[in-house]
């Protein structure tokens, strides 16, 4: 339908999850083979209380240079062309020699040892990428990124709004299952449906009532909303705070 995923992840979808021709995907998104486990587990060790928050904010943004990037659009089926991050130019790699020499700035990989030929991504320029590998843990943006964080957390207090209005006792109450008396699946789906029509309704009015028009004054007046956090602060911990960064900042005593 169009509609791509951007969601959050359990503790144990924490790190490499899924491998195709030795891609791996780590929390939704194709790096190279060789990324520095450090960079591979951030968010765990930042859960397990080994890492602070800015270290981790540090570490996902080193994740990019190893990102694998997409050389064509997908096609109907949803299969795509991925290239390394060697052949994008982001990295210098050993096994492709003419990526050497690309300048200082450019991280070389030190590629991890195997008793057996590289893998096919680092044998090739690029590798078509099916739609079904690692589908049920991929998504589009860098996870904890800022792009990441204006889409998810936009995507997720729209809903978490609409669920708290809707759960209004003076109105739909939709966690009451005495609003809904009557049994079956298919009738208190429809029946929620109604509920969520006449939520949206209401919703809509206040809208309405708020806004002047041909000079009037509105009818009420807007509700005053809430300062938010920069996205940028955020982390699986909670967000960065300003004693935080000072103390990240501080000499060792």
């Amino acid at each position: 339908m169009g509609f791509k995923p951007v969601y959050d992840y359990a503790k144990d979808q924490l790190g490499s999850k899924d491998e195709y021709e030795g891609a791996q995907l780590v929390e939704g998104n194709w790096y190279c083979p060789s990324m520095p486990e450090h960079l591979v587990n951030a968010t765990a060790d930042l859960i397990a209380e080994r890492i602070d928050k800015q270290m981790w904010i540090e570490r996902t943004r080193q994740r990019t240079q190893y990102l694998f990037l997409p050389k064509q659009a997908a096609d109907a089926e949803g299969h795509r062309r991925m290239m390394c991050p060697a052949q994008a130019g982001r990295v210098q790699c050993p096994l492709k020699p003419h990526t050497l020499g690309k300048g200082v700035h450019l991280t070389l990989v030190d590629v991890l040892p195997s008793p057996v030929e590289p893998h096919a991504v680092c044998k090739s320029g690029s590798v078509t990428f099916p739609p079904e590998a690692g589908a049920q843990l991929w998504q589009p943006l860098q996870h904890g990124r800022e792009h990441w964080q204006r889409i998810y957390f936009r995507l997720r207090n729209s809903v978490e709004g609409v669920n708290g209005f809707g759960k209004d006792p003076l109105y739909e109450h939709f966690e009451s299952g005495g609003t809904r008396r009557i049994r079956g699946i298919a009738a208190q789906t429809l029946l929620l449906a109604f509920q969520l029509g006449h939520a949206n309704r209401r919703k809509l009015t206040a809208w309405a009532d708020a806004i002047a028009l041909n000079g009037d004054r509105p009818r009420r007046r807007p509700t005053r909303r809430r300062k938010t956090r920069p996205l940028g602060d955020w982390t699986p911990k909670g967000y960065v705070t300003k004693t935080d960064k000072r103390t990240e900042n501080e000499p060792d005593q």
